[in-house]
């Protein structure tokens, strides 16, 4: 059943029964009482693509993310969810698992559906130049309102909302230190982003605040994603060389559980032999009941805030570019304290 068929049977032209599934002016009263009858007794549903593109614009949204499977891109598709629920938009979801030919396709398959705006989570900070070249062309190419969530990129105009890493990260090491912690090492992974560099940055901050040294021997700094398996290889070889720290910051969730299950292989306890403190709660560490600082980000007013952003771009272009910095909250584990 389409539109052809809804003219037929209701004895008008398709161009009427448009104005009406429109709510468009120009129909009488009648034959719109006729239309709907029609349209109601055989259950049709128009396509809200098919209405989109006949008005120069749909009511669908385009979401890029990386990895759909881990916990923190779920939450931020959540929050964005959240707010597209009060509205007449709906969201098309593309995972990319940073790949740039991946991201590029769905790029350009949102491209045809002429969605209406994208949030995108992009790799091309990832990608050898001429590919990020090219993601940002693609993106550009859109015509429409682009958020960048979570990552910036560089040399770009687009609005975009993150966490704040650096204060969050400076905070995180600050309390092992205000609790009497010397020698503190890190993980830290997406180095190749600017989210890992600021995390790093607050991390030499604290430390040179307090006057400590920084040891190569505690670091573990990636450029890419780490997985947990690579976690726990890494942290293991850390121990096994002998050069645990007294504290550590973990620089997300997967970091953190793959440190957890290499101390835990090795006979170690949390907050007995090792502090731990990272970004995000872990799920896995919490059921355990172990102890675990972490600084705790609001990732679903991560993602409500980025589509609001979008949203707000529909109704009121803006000449200057946007910047949200979500802030974090530490909640420090009582093991922690040197008394305990």
């Amino acid at each position: 059943m389409n539109i052809r068929d809804i003219a037929q049977k209701a004895g008008v032209s398709k161009s009427t029964v448009s104005r009406v599934l429109n709510d468009a002016d120009g129909v009488s009263e009648k034959t719109r009482e006729l239309v709907l009858q029609v349209v109601q007794e055989n259950n049709f549903a128009p396509s809200a693509m098919a209405r989109g593109l006949s008005q120069q614009g749909s009511c669908v949204i385009g979401v890029v993310l990386p990895d759909v499977d881990n916990s923190f891109f779920g939450k931020i598709t959540q929050g964005i969810d959240d707010v597209l629920t009060n509205t007449e938009y709906t969201m098309i979801l593309c995972c990319t698992d940073n790949n740039p030919e991946r991201e590029l396709r769905a790029l350009y398959t949102l491209k045809r559906q002429r969605v209406r705006g994208v949030l995108i989570t992009s790799s091309a900070d990832y990608c050898e130049a001429e590919d990020a070249s090219a993601i940002k062309d693609a993106l550009a190419d859109l015509g429409t309102p682009v958020i960048l969530i979570d990552r910036t990129l560089k040399a770009s105009s687009w609005d975009s909302v993150h966490s704040d890493n650096l204060n969050g990260a400076y905070t995180a090491v600050k309390a092992v230190i205000d609790h009497g912690f010397t020698r503190i090492g890190a993980f830290i992974s997406d180095m190749v982003l600017q989210l890992g560099q600021e995390r790093y940055q607050g991390f030499k901050q604290a430390m040179s605040e307090a006057g400590l040294p920084i040891c190569e021997d505690y670091l573990c700094l990636e450029r890419f994603p780490l997985s947990i398996d690579a976690v726990y290889e890494r942290a293991c070889a850390m121990i096994d060389s002998g050069h645990l720290p007294e504290a550590v910051l973990l620089g997300n969730a997967i970091i953190t559980n793959g440190f957890y299950k290499a101390i835990f292989s090795r006979g170690l306890l949390p907050g007995r032999d090792v502090h731990c403190v990272g970004f995000d709660y872990s799920e896995c560490v919490d059921i355990m009941q172990l102890p675990y600082s972490f600084l705790e980000r609001n990732l679903k007013l991560l993602g409500k805030t980025g589509i609001q952003m979008l949203l707000d771009h529909f109704d009121n272009p803006l000449s200057v570019r946007r910047e949200y910095i979500i802030p974090s909250t530490i909640h420090v584990d009582d093991s922690l304290s040197r008394g305990e």
